[in-house]
């Protein structure tokens, strides 16, 4: 029989070893979650690095992932800091053959910009294929430009004509105006103010206002810091470029590449494609004696129609104290969008259209964009993809000198398009699915993120 000493004894024994197998217990699994993570980290690293190269990768967990049955995985990169770098996105889509491609694309964490493409087709049989040479050629095109891409060819202007005395013809005096009829993800509404003096445009302001009527306009929010953009500040851009403007009195002269950025004007980083645009429908309201008053008071009554009857006061709270409509009409495409015969959208009305075809009192033709260029090879020859573009923003069918801008990419409208680049030539269908997975990707995380888009 044990005594009290030899019984205390033997439960502090025991209380000891037992202390000591949980702790062996506990280290060895620490030690196994460890070399487990660590295994994990090095397999993320050799598959990544290409793409992203960091110091860890975090796996996304999303119900949004439920929606996109092509992506296999998204993951975070994160420097030694633990601040995040940027996304890897494991994804399998379909080519227009309806072959497996398996590709890694990595994005920027903030701008969302390509940073990084690499086939990765190791598990897949059958695969897509893409030759290493027109990888790199797609890698060129793509690699920088920010998601969602489309379509479009290289459009660079010749300076044909550089003397002082250029003006564009026909411009009748007064003031012009024009603005977008949707905002963009920052909630900002472009518009541009054009003044005419003896045929010749003497003033030019780009500037954009809030559909917060509570917020500045873009150029003082800039200044301010409120809004940031990569170079100078949006405001000095944008005097830049209304310059720019007086000086060659034409916008196509600008040089606007497909992907909305100029290399001829200093200073000048910005996506343009904005300002061009409405210059050019400010340039149409002149040659038709369209002044910048009728504009408003057209762009009021369309916002009157959109509301309706007995809703006018609800319609001011849209008019800010400048008279500006803040108003987006994102929700209402059919009321501004031009279709075709085949009832697929091929651009937008100008406000003096919209507010005459309202009335029924429209008499002049439908506006729609020139014709897109052909995409060219390296010996000069036209391309002519055979691939049904329905939703690649060309139309199908006919020579590629045939097709127009629609509005949908992979689902996406145009107006949501960040980034505009041409088909690497001979290899467009590989083009179009590499550009089908970084859209993909943004469709993931404007809803992960819950993006604001048009």
């Amino acid at each position: 029989m044990m005594t009290h000493s030899q019984l205390k004894q033997f439960i502090t024994e025991a209380i000891l070893l037992f202390i000591l197998g949980a702790a062996i217990v506990i280290g060895g699994h620490l030690l196994s979650s460890n070399n487990a993570t660590r295994r994990i980290q090095n397999e993320y690293h050799s598959r990544f690095e290409e793409v992203l190269d960091c110091s860890s990768y975090e796996k996304v967990k999303s119900k949004a992932l439920n929606d996109f049955p092509e992506i296999n995985g998204v993951y975070i990169g994160y420097d030694q800091a633990g601040i995040p770098q940027g996304y890897v996105v494991d994804l399998t889509v379909k080519s227009p053959g309806e072959q497996d491609l398996g590709i890694l694309v990595s994005l920027d964490y903030e701008s969302t910009r390509v940073t990084g493409l690499a086939l990765d087709n190791s598990e897949i049989d059958d695969a897509y294929y893409i030759g290493e040479d027109a990888m790199e050629l797609i890698k060129e095109k793509v690699i920088g430009r920010q998601i969602p891409i489309t379509f479009a060819t290289e459009d660079y202007s010749e300076d044909d004509d550089n003397s002082e005395n250029y003006t564009v013809e026909g411009l009748n005096d007064g003031v012009y105006y024009a603005q977008r009829l949707f905002d963009d993800r920052s909630r900002y509404i472009d518009y541009v103010e054009m003044e005419i003096e003896n045929g010749v445009i003497t003033r030019v302001n780009w500037d954009a206002f809030s559909t917060d009527k509570t917020n500045q306009d873009r150029s003082e929010a800039s200044l301010k810091g409120a809004y940031i953009i990569s170079g100078l500040d949006w405001a000095t851009q944008s005097y830049n470029l209304c310059h720019a403007l007086l000086e060659c009195q034409e916008p196509d002269r600008l040089a606007m590449k497909s992907d909305g950025t100029t290399d001829i004007v200093e200073g000048v980083t910005c996506d343009i494609r904005p300002f061009v645009d409405l210059s050019k429908e400010c340039i149409a309201n002149s040659k038709a004696g369209y002044g910048k008053e009728e504009y408003m008071a057209d762009l009021n009554a369309i916002l009157l129609y959109v509301f309706g009857e007995g809703k006018e006061d609800e319609a001011a709270k849209y008019v800010n104290e400048k008279g500006n409509v803040v108003f987006s009409f994102e929700k209402t495409p059919e009321l501004y969008t031009i279709y075709n015969d085949d009832n697929v959208a091929v651009g937008y009305m100008p406000v003096r259209q919209i507010e005459a075809t309202i009335n029924g009192t429209w008499s002049g033709e439908t506006q729609k964009p020139e014709a897109t260029p052909a995409v060219q090879d390296g010996d000069g020859n036209n391309n002519t993809p055979d691939y049904d573009s329905t939703e690649d923003g060309l139309t199908p069918g006919g020579l590629t000198e045939n097709q127009i801008i629609t509005d949908s990419m992979d689902d996406l409208p145009m107006s949501e398009m960040a980034s505009f680049i041409a088909p690497v030539p001979d290899y467009y269908d590989e083009t179009r699915t590499v550009i089908k997975a970084c859209n993909t990707c943004y469709k993931f995380l404007k809803e992960y993120l819950n993006w604001k888009v048009n």
